[in-house]
């Protein structure tokens, strides 16, 4: 039999993801296309086919597989693992069905709904191992060119489907749905749709076949935007308190800590209401939350919650090259090299897991290797930023069998990030999105990679974004990030935020700045001003020439002042949104 390479992927994982609007679905995606492509690749096994990307260890795999496998018939073998997996899905929203309805009769459309929706993709291609590196390398060019053909597959014979389209992803018909506030079905759904009468959804929203299965496939709990953003404020309440406060509602969502949606009207809208006796015993006490002592020295109260959170993704830098051998010395150990690099990825995916998930700290929705995705509490973001980076495999100091460096002088592995800050009810769909951008479009092209990108989505509407390299001069930024939030939230010998006031106030009205000696004389003159630290002078002019030297080394890296004012402005957005 004669040995080949076998290049596997599934999809569509881009819209899969985007048209989400729960935290709920997002996660819920991520363990959907991960059992998909674990069942995949349990099948290419029982073949008798060996993976060789990725590793084992991952407990989220991307949504690709490469392996190998001797067989005359490689065409027999994709298919079949095709038509596994079209049946995988189909039995998975089958069961969920089951679970909902019992005996109830689909709705017409569920079943073609289901089974054109995966878009199944794989490559077989002959090979030995001398020529293993030309045949990788020819077999995702083969792939690339497949998945670029795009093939159309029309319900209804053709017809396509006419009716009131699903809530969630707008493409198809929604075949489930929930009455409207005033107890009327939605118009033009179609005949045979059955009402949802769930929680999950909202009044009048329907969900099409593939979205229903999306909405009620996972029922591990993953915490809301508000549940993110209220996270570092809720372990500094006693959990026997919590969980009684959650008692005056019927379901809870963390949202009903902020006072502004302890409202009788938007509690019966998204089904918390109770009674009148139970909101007004919430209301009480909620401001006894408030009013919660931390420092018995200060008479310091907690406060209210944060109402902001981030969303992290990160992904590895040039990992289509590295993985061509494009990096390596020689490239006859290409095939070596990735078994070592999956294994690498497969540590990294497990270490994410603890930098990330953390009652305190955030959760994780997926850590595909070199890809992560996180939502994280935005005390905590700084910290989080620097062990991602930190702890990202270095693919250089992988050595041959034979304990031989094997990658080329000068080339290291990096990761550039996007960072999202967004309000609690900013639609997760644009989160999303914007998130996607500041690492694709910001950090890895306008930053040059080995960056991150940060963009704080006010709820006013206001955006304000920055790019950095991870580290200049050796110094780690996100460090100089963290430290000046420390400074600015430091009220005996830190710094008021009225110098980045006025540094925005004066420099806004002068356009491009040709004399950077100006900035950084009216930076230090402003710094002296906004010191909190009285009666030592010494100090205090030692405090004010260290932090003028670590800013204006900002401010010339910046590439422009207005990345170096966005640094500022978002440090201390961060310490106004985090301060209690």
């Amino acid at each position: 039999m004669k040995k080949h390479l076998f290049l596997f992927t599934i999809g569509p994982v881009q819209s899969f993801i985007s048209q989400t609007r729960k935290t709920q679905d997002l996660y819920a995606v991520s363990k959907l296309l991960s059992e998909l492509i674990n069942s995949a690749i349990q099948e290419f096994e029982k073949a008798c086919g060996k993976v060789i990307f990725p590793n084992e260890k991952l407990k989220s795999k991307p949504n690709r597989f490469l392996g190998e496998i001797e067989t005359d018939n490689p065409q027999d073998i994709g298919k079949k693992i095709e038509d596994n997996l079209k049946d995988k899905f189909k039995s998975i929203a089958e069961d969920i069905f089951k679970k909902q309805f019992q005996n109830k009769t689909k709705p017409s459309y569920f079943y073609e709904q289901i089974k054109d929706f995966l878009q199944i993709f794989w490559v077989a291609l002959e090979y030995d191992e001398k020529n293993y590196t030309k045949k990788y390398k020819e077999i995702e060019q083969f792939l690339g060119a497949i998945k670029n053909v795009k093939i159309f597959q029309q319900l209804n014979n053709g017809k396509g489907e006419i009716g009131r389209k699903c809530s969630l992803c707008g493409e198809r018909n929604a075949i489930f749905y929930k009455k409207t506030s005033n107890n009327k079905k939605p118009a033009y759904i179609q005949n045979d749709s059955i009402e949802l009468n769930k929680n999950e959804l909202t009044f009048g929203e329907g969900l099409c076949a593939v979205c229903f299965t999306k909405r009620f496939y996972e029922k591990e709990h993953f915490p809301s935007t508000a549940g993110i953003a209220t996270m570092d404020w809720l372990c500094k309440i006693d959990n026997g308190k919590i969980e009684s406060y959650k008692n005056y509602f019927n379901n809870f969502d963390e949202q009903l800590f902020y006072e502004e949606n302890l409202d009788e009207k938007y509690l019966k809208k998204y089904h918390y209401f109770k009674d009148d006796d139970s909101l007004k015993k919430a209301k009480q006490k909620l401001k006894e939350f408030y009013d919660i002592k931390t420092d018995k020295n200060k008479d310091k109260k907690l406060g209210k919650p944060s109402k902001y959170y981030a969303l992290v993704m990160l992904d590895g830098d040039h990992i289509g090259k590295w993985l061509s051998g494009e990096f390596l010395e020689d490239k006859i150990n290409l095939k070596e090299f990735h078994h070592k690099v999956s294994e690498k990825l497969g540590t990294y995916s497990k270490e994410v897991k603890k930098i990330i998930d953390d009652k305190q700290k955030g959760k994780l929705v997926y850590a595909g290797g070199d890809d992560v995705m996180a939502f994280v509490n935005i005390a905590n973001l700084n910290n989080i930023m620097r062990e991602l980076r930190d702890n990202f495999p270095k693919f250089d100091e992988i050595k041959n069998n034979s304990n031989e460096k094997i990658v080329k002088e000068g080339i290291t592995s990096t990761a550039s990030a996007g960072i999202v800050i967004a309000h609690y009810k900013t639609p997760l769909s644009e989160v999303l999105k914007w998130a996607r951008k500041m690492e694709k479009a910001e950090a890895k092209d306008k930053g040059g990679r080995n960056a991150f990108a940060i963009a704080v989505l006010k709820h006013s509407g206001e955006i304000q974004k920055t790019i950095w390299k991870w580290k200049i001069n050796k110094t780690w930024v996100i460090d100089t990030l963290k430290e000046l939030v420390n400074e600015l939230n430091n009220d005996n010998e830190g710094f008021s935020n009225n110098f980045i006031k006025n540094l925005n106030f004066e420099f806004s009205k002068l356009g491009e700045i040709d004399n950077d000696k100006l900035v950084e004389t009216e930076l230090k003159r402003l710094l002296y001003r906004s010191s909190k630290i009285s009666g030592d002078k010494d100090n205090k002019k030692k405090k004010v020439n260290e932090w003028t030297n670590k800013l204006i080394s900002l401010y010339y890296e910046a590439k422009s002042i207005e990345n170096f004012f966005s640094f500022l402005n978002i440090a201390d957005f961060l310490v106004r949104r985090t301060k209690q």
